[in-house]
């Protein structure tokens, strides 16, 4: 898998939930994934996207990921740590409920990270709830999130339900 500007041989990567105890990251070797969800629905599908990204990795080195909820986001200090994650991060998702909009905090959240990313390439990953149909709050978010991974030099994809239950899942260049 071609990722920001990288080849993944993505068999032998070892998951690892990142944490002090852990041997330090390896830019170039080890891949690291932040996600940031809206709850624990928003969550399944950030599951099986962490999933995919694991069984396509085969370089040796490790598969490093983080986890922060939207809630967690509104306490300034936790919010500006995980914007210093993400800003490494060679992949970030977030799951979130359509209907909803993008939560001011998580905006902000954004706005740091993609202030401290220096043109680092990555991809954005929104993982939009299967539950609910297109809405113009959707668009406006997805949008929003488009907009967010250009100026960050990143690539953007969008997983979303279509009508019947069937995912669909866009790349938007």
């Amino acid at each position: 898998m071609w990722v920001g500007g990288r080849w993944f041989n993505f068999l032998r990567m070892k998951l690892v939930l990142k944490s002090p105890n852990e041997a330090p990251f390896e830019p170039g070797k080890d891949f690291s994934v932040v996600i940031a969800c809206e709850d624990s629905a928003t969550a399944a599908p950030a599951c099986e996207v962490l999933e995919l990204i694991e069984e396509r990795i085969t370089d040796e080195g490790r598969l490093f990921y983080q986890w922060w909820n939207f809630e967690v986001l509104t306490v300034d200090s936790l919010r500006e740590l995980a914007a210093v994650e993400a800003a490494t991060a060679d992949i970030i998702i977030l799951g979130l409920h359509e209907g909803r909009g993008l939560p001011p905090e998580v905006s902000e959240w954004m706005k740091r990270w993609l202030g401290l990313r220096q043109n680092r390439p990555g991809a954005l990953v929104a993982l939009l709830d299967a539950g609910l149909k297109r809405t113009a709050a959707a668009e406006q978010i997805l949008t929003h999130l488009r907009t967010a991974a250009e100026f960050g030099h990143m690539e953007f994809f969008t997983t979303r339900a279509r009508e019947g239950g069937d995912s669909e899942v866009a790349r938007w260049a």
